[in-house]
């Protein structure tokens, strides 16, 4: 893509994201970054937006920092994890529990019951009337195989506001370039481009270039380029349920 004769306004150095951080805090209708990494405290700045009621959509990479330990974790925050009981598995399950427990209060009776004859009479033939009690422990395993296995949860994960985010291409392959643009438009009126990444060090630290665009023709034609890179299926990226399932534990039944 090429456009001619925009008008732009040039940032160099290492307070380049200052002006670009300020009117993203500022944002009336909406932001739509596209960024191949984040840092998890600019993160928490886009939902902060989104509960503002800021139109919010994001375009990464797979290399998305979180934190760890008793600090927050933002990230989780753009998926949302729902859990659906299936309540004819959940009683389907209970009444083989049910069954299990019986299963056991009959086993005890009737080994100490056999146990009792064997030492009245005290002849060990007796038993060999606990034959039946293998054919019961048999049973009573299938149970514990059909509770252990038994489906009762269905996990569905959403998303807090769209954003995509696709998956680093290997070294020998070839199926999509990596996602390496920083693109940030802004209430659809302004547009920066250049180096910088939506992380700390990006907005704060780093010497970068950037160039902030309120050309309209130029806005809208980095818009459509937004909107196609956002819907682009021959893209591999990473599912919501993959990505889920790396952030939550999906608890066993």
């Amino acid at each position: 893509m090429y456009f001619n004769q925009a008008i732009c306004d040039v940032y160099i150095g290492t307070g380049a994201g200052k002006k670009l951080m300020e009117e993203i805090e500022n944002a009336k209708r909406s932001v739509k970054i596209v960024s191949p990494y984040l840092s998890p405290f600019l993160v928490k700045k886009l939902i902060d937006l989104h509960f503002r009621g800021v139109e919010v959509q994001l375009i990464t990479m797979d290399t998305i920092e979180d934190f760890y330990g008793d600090r927050q974790k933002n990230i989780h925050q753009l998926i949302i994890q729902d859990r659906i009981i299936d309540k004819e598995a959940e009683t389907t399950r209970l009444k083989w529990i049910n069954r299990k427990k019986w299963l056991y209060f009959f086993l005890i009776v009737f080994i100490f019951l056999l146990s009792i004859i064997a030492y009245s009479f005290q002849d060990r033939m007796i038993l060999w009337g606990g034959i039946p009690l293998l054919l019961v422990w048999l049973l009573n395993r299938n149970y514990n195989s059909k509770i252990r296995n038994a489906k009762i949860y269905k996990y569905t994960y959403k998303q807090l506001f769209p954003f995509k985010v696709f998956t680093t291409p290997l070294s020998n392959s070839y199926s999509h370039p990596f996602i390496h643009g920083k693109l940030y438009l802004i209430d659809d009126a302004i547009a920066y481009l250049g180096s910088l990444n939506f992380t700390g060090n990006g907005t704060r630290n780093n010497y970068e270039t950037r160039i902030r665009i309120t050309d309209r023709k130029a806005v809208k034609e980095l818009m459509g380029e937004f909107d196609a890179l956002f819907h682009k299926e021959n893209y591999l990226e990473k599912g919501l349920t993959e990505w889920g399932r790396e952030l939550y534990w999906e608890v066993g039944n």
